[in-house]
């Protein structure tokens, strides 16, 4: 069996769902949830084609395996560009719901479907506003967010440089019983909680192509220099159908 370099995981020994999303390491955060960041992207880095198009990237079975993992947090998050961009439904889907979605794990709770819109663009008729599952959206104290009023749980809090306080989301995720946390994007919103040191897992999609233009997993940020790096440690390394999954840790 192969086995990398500082991990505990071989290759041909696949990881439960609970311990993609580091499950046993929610605890070692304070008043906040545990924060799994996920992208998927080519070789390259991309995550969207030039177009801002990215659906598929990768293969049925990552898009498959997400929605496992969706189902393992208590909330699943995106920023209002990927919103605005895929008008994703971001409900865990099962085998019940669509017979060619292979999710092994059944769903009798939805997590929280968040929507961080600081200016309240989410449109009254997004699919994330069905009642599949509780939608919450986050705006700025001074947004008019009139026309959600009935559609969502809306969810004010102060402005950052860019964006939303991110803390201040966590504080209230975690007032509202979420422990672990998806973190979908987009590559702003990613960026935001990446800077403020608020990203404790990421699970990396890479699929087998290239693009060469178009959007990275993170775009903005404080990094500006290769001294302020943020490294990370390998935890695993497996297949998932033509696509590499990667799991890793930043290290603090």
């Amino acid at each position: 069996m192969t086995r990398l370099p500082g991990t505990k995981i071989c290759l041909e020994e696949p990881m439960h769902i609970s311990e993609l999303v580091g499950t046993d390491e929610w605890h070692t955060v304070d008043g906040r949830p545990f924060v799994v960041y996920k992208y998927a992207a080519t070789l390259d880095g991309r995550i969207a084609a030039a177009d801002s198009t990215s659906q598929w990237i990768t293969s049925a079975e990552s898009r498959a395996e997400v929605h496992a993992l969706r189902a393992a947090c208590q909330a699943t998050v995106v920023g209002s560009g990927t919103q605005q961009a895929d008008n994703p439904h971001l409900a865990v889907r099962s085998v019940k719901d669509d017979p060619k979605l292979k999710v092994a794990v059944p769903v009798d709770e939805q997590p929280w479907r968040v929507i961080v819109d600081t200016n309240a663009r989410t449109p009254a008729d997004a699919r994330v506003l069905d009642d599949a599952a509780p939608t919450m959206i986050a705006v700025a104290d001074d947004a008019d967010a009139s026309h959600l009023d009935d559609v969502a749980t809306v969810v004010r809090l102060p402005r950052a440089k860019v964006g939303l306080d991110v803390q201040a989301l966590l504080r209230e995720l975690h007032q509202r019983g979420v422990r672990g946390m998806f973190l979908e994007g987009g590559p702003t919103l990613a960026a935001s909680f990446v800077s403020a040191g608020l990203v404790d897992r990421i699970v990396a999609y890479i699929a087998p192509a290239l693009l060469g233009r178009g959007k990275s997993g993170l775009e903005g940020g404080t990094i500006e220099t290769i001294d302020d790096i943020l490294r990370c440690e390998l935890v695993d390394v497996a297949r998932s159908g033509p696509d590499v999954r990667l799991i890793a840790r930043p290290q603090r």
